[in-house]
């Protein structure tokens, strides 16, 4: 029985490499998460989350981050410090409602997630912006908020 544990455990420490390799390309999980060996060959990469109030008629404004209260700043930080070590993995779902129950004159809230990391084939920094929108009604979709929610990023 100590054998086959043994054995077991020997092929999941074998395989997870591989699996926290392929999380981490897959999910935008932090390389130096979930008990993996990519952390050597990945440099870390940089989150910034914005809060957007959207329409469906397309109108959408940034909350200015540097005017988040006492009460909504921790929960736009545990969001961005959780995408920061799942990625995708990480759901927006808490923060948005936050921010509608909040907000009640809101139509939507998009959650726009700027990641600015190495790009491994050109050695130069990349941006991504990856956002999702979730709507009062309950429905999610990606309402595209323009670049402009982070300002310049180049």
């Amino acid at each position: 029985m100590k054998r086959r544990l043994l054995g077991g455990f020997l092929v999941l420490f074998a395989l997870w490499p591989l699996v926290q390799h392929a999380l981490v390309r897959s999910q935008d999980v932090d390389p130096w998460r979930l008990f993996g060996w990519a952390m050597y060959c990945v440099p870390g990469s940089m989150k910034t989350v914005r809060v957007v109030e959207v329409s469906r008629a397309g109108r959408f404004t940034v909350l200015d981050p540097g005017g988040y209260d006492d009460e909504l700043q921790p929960v736009v930080d545990s969001f961005r410090i959780r995408r920061q070590s799942l990625g995708r993995l990480a759901s927006g779902d808490a923060l948005a409602r936050y921010v509608l129950e909040r907000y009640p004159d809101w139509e939507g809230v998009a959650l726009p997630v700027l990641t600015v990391s190495l790009d491994p084939e050109t050695a130069l920094s990349r941006h991504d912006v990856d956002q999702a929108t979730w709507w009062r009604d309950g429905s999610r979709d990606a309402f595209e908020v323009p670049g402009t929610a982070f300002g310049p990023t180049r």
